[in-house]
């Protein structure tokens, strides 16, 4: 998925891992200023942690709902740590802006070829996440319409923090995606895109962090 990163050098600490006090409350070292709390409709499975190519280490937070053991829609939460050594950083801005819980966000929404992307790149988030979901008996659809949220979490450009919210497109796309953009996904119109913001905003709540 889009990612808009640049690189930068310098020295890294080290990789952060997520944790939650129950499955549906997530927080992340990452992130240490804020907590993502999950509406618990939908499954939680569990975390998923890889690397990206010699850049970062991931860890990828699934939260599904089904029918019939097709997957409807999904939330993710990624959270993304430069790997020691690399000279990778994590640097766009917050634009086009959207605020959601204590944080500005870059705000994107789109139509996505999934079985493609996971075809293209088996050992990026795609491949991983449709691996994980078929190994929980669940079949993830090839299209999806996606609302996503990403912001960089720490002045050194070292950590990210991502949301992605999903509902299963198949339906719509029986000829494949159309009006495709310079990436290869689909525009969404405006009421599309504020129907799954809507949408996010129902199943995640993000708070400040607490200072123990």
């Amino acid at each position: 998925m889009k990612r808009g990163l640049i690189l930068f050098a310098c020295l890294l600490g080290q990789p952060a891992t997520a944790h939650a006090d129950d499955a549906h409350a997530v927080a992340s070292p990452a992130v240490p200023d804020a907590t993502f709390h999950v509406d618990s409709a939908l499954t939680a499975l569990p975390a998923l942690r890889f690397p990206i190519r010699d850049q970062t280490d991931a860890e990828r937070r699934l939260f599904v709902a089904a029918k019939d053991g097709v997957v409807a829609r999904m939330l993710v939460l990624q959270f993304e740590t430069v790997q020691p050594g690399s000279d990778f950083r994590f640097r766009f801005p917050s634009k086009p802006p959207r605020a959601f819980g204590p944080h500005v966000y870059r705000f994107g929404s789109y139509a996505y070829d999934d079985a493609t992307a996971a075809a293209r790149e088996p050992a990026l988030e795609a491949a991983r996440t449709r691996v994980a979901l078929q190994a929980n008996g669940l079949r993830p659809p090839r299209y999806w319409h996606v609302v996503r949220l990403a912001r960089v979490a720490d002045a050194d450009g070292r950590h990210e923090a991502i949301v992605f919210y999903l509902e299963n497109a198949d339906a719509r796309y029986p000829d494949g995606l159309t009006d495709v953009d310079e990436d290869g996904d689909g525009r969404l119109p405006a009421d599309e895109t504020e129907r799954l913001w809507q949408a996010l905003a129902r199943v995640l709540e993000v708070r400040p962090a607490t200072t123990p």
